[in-house]
């Protein structure tokens, strides 16, 4: 008995050898990391660490723009080819990965939904409302978010000559974020800004779930198993008193409103959505994406340029000048529009920059395709995950020029026609591309266009921590803590 397991044991063993020489065989052509080849967990390990934008870079920069980071997982880093990989047409589409970020399985929302034919035809009923033309009062929603937003920090974070008083931005500036997408989303803000708090954890238990998901999107197989009946009994439910459970609660309420007998019709986005086709499930699910999506991404985004703002103290003079003059040459409303706003370039700059540097999102999102094909000139068999890296594509050197890695918002001011066009198709990237492109970019543009010119044109201010001024963690979503700032009202 004890020779029949034995024998078993080395034919097992030979089966796992054999299967590992033959996948690392299949992409031995293309360099990379050596562990990489053989197994998974030097791209897990890096997802887990936080560094993976960092680390894609740095493969990308000493093995070329074609790299391989796991037995089944190349990483391109050319901004112009990722962009051909992403394309309408292009014969790549979604990998399984994406099914790791359904939020309620086995249903698909836009964020995992891998069939290209069924997520046009839902974005076919989402892009009217998140495209703002069906949300009356859109720009008045933002700028009264923005307002109460300025009457937060006039009421309990105003510096003066005698007193410091230190806030952690990057959290209050969620809370703006939260309220302001909520409010567009369903027509109701959630209150975090009146409350003034993370007041049922929902953003500490997203920032805690977030490097999981990322993580467990790797290892398709134990996706199956968490989406599965054991794995889904452990997953937030509307039920929960803290964490993401008072967001499903809000959504499930608000959606059932619109649907039934009484049913309700707001020209909100939630409203949009129902009137173009949208189901009861579909809305509920749609509606979350939006919150969690909606919300972080662009408190990221405002965070990053702000603290590469008030961190360069050039840039900082120069930007607030030009909103001073834009003012003082009554270019600028109160509160300034978003058609004023792209009038700006300095301030165009800044926002272009600080999506190139720290970009929201900057997980691998492998696209696959059925067939073989040819990526930076070189075979890829076909069902390979074609992964990017936003560290190398943004900071591409050919297209950003020498001082690629520095944030210079002047890049965008002397380009040529040509050289702009250029580096904005790369940072395009930021948002997707193609039918698989973010459907809430026109509403977080009008947003940031918005949020940097009023609060600099009310307030100084200035980073406390001069040597980390934030904490940032790249967990394929970039998580950012601890932006610790001395804020003091302007003349």
């Amino acid at each position: 008995m004890r020779g029949a397991w034995i024998t078993l044991a080395c034919l097992l063993g030979a089966y796992v050898a054999f299967s590992r020489f033959r996948a690392w065989r299949r992409l031995a052509h293309i360099p990379g990391p050596k562990i990489a080849g053989f197994t998974d967990l030097w791209l897990i390990y890096k997802t887990w660490r936080g560094s993976l934008f960092e680390d894609l870079g740095e493969v990308c920069k000493r093995h070329g723009p074609l790299a391989r980071i796991a037995p089944n997982h190349v990483v391109c880093g050319d901004p112009r080819e990722v962009r051909r990989l992403w394309a309408v047409r292009s014969q790549f589409d979604r990998a399984p990965w994406y099914k790791g970020f359904r939020l309620d399985p086995p249903n698909d929302c836009t964020l995992s939904m891998c069939d290209a034919d069924i997520h046009t035809a839902l974005r076919a009923k989402l892009a009217p409302g998140y495209g703002g033309k069906d949300i009356v009062g859109l720009h008045e929603h933002i700028d009264e978010g923005i307002a109460r937003f300025v009457k937060l920090l006039e009421d309990k974070y105003l510096s003066t000559p005698d007193q410091v008083v230190s806030v952690d931005f990057s959290r209050k500036v969620q809370y703006m974020t939260l309220d302001i997408i909520s409010k567009i989303a369903f027509g109701e803000a959630f209150g975090f800004m009146d409350n003034d708090a993370d007041f049922f954890r929902y953003i500490k238990t997203t920032e805690d779930t977030i490097p999981m998901m990322q993580m467990f999107a790797l290892v398709p197989w134990l996706v199956d198993i968490l989406q599965g009946p054991l794995g889904k009994s452990m997953m937030p439910t509307e039920r929960d008193a803290f964490g993401l459970g008072p967001i499903m609660a809000t959504a499930k309420r608000v959606v059932a409103e619109r649907f039934g007998e009484k049913k309700v019709d707001k020209p909100d986005m939630l409203g949009s959505f129902v009137r173009h086709g949208l189901d009861q499930r579909e809305a509920e699910a749609e509606s979350l994406v939006q919150i969690i999506a909606g919300s972080d991404t662009t408190a990221t985004a405002l965070r990053t340029i702000m603290t590469h703002v008030m961190t360069n103290l050039d840039v900082y003079r120069r930007l607030q000048a030009e909103i001073d003059q834009g003012i003082a040459e009554g270019r600028i409303s109160t509160p300034i529009t978003d058609a004023e706003a792209r009038k700006l370039p300095y301030l165009q700059g800044c926002i272009k920059e600080g999506f190139r540097i720290w970009p929201p999102i900057t997980g691998v999102m492998p696209r696959i395709s059925d067939e073989d094909a040819t990526v930076c000139g070189v075979h890829i068999p076909a069902g390979t995950n074609v992964a990017w890296s936003a560290h190398a594509a943004l900071r591409d050197r050919e297209v950003f020029g020498a001082d690629a890695d520095f944030y210079r918002p002047d890049r965008w001011v002397r380009a040529t026609e040509e050289e702009y066009r250029l580096m904005d198709n790369s940072v395009d990237l930021c948002f997707g591309s193609g039918r698989w492109g973010c459907l809430g970019r026109p509403v977080a543009t009008i947003e940031l266009n918005k949020m940097v010119p009023e609060l600099l044109r009310r307030f100084d201010f200035a980073a406390l921590n001069t040597e980390r001024p934030i904490v940032n963690k790249f967990h394929g979503v970039l998580i950012q803590q601890d932006l610790v700032v001395q804020i003091t009202k302007r003349a």
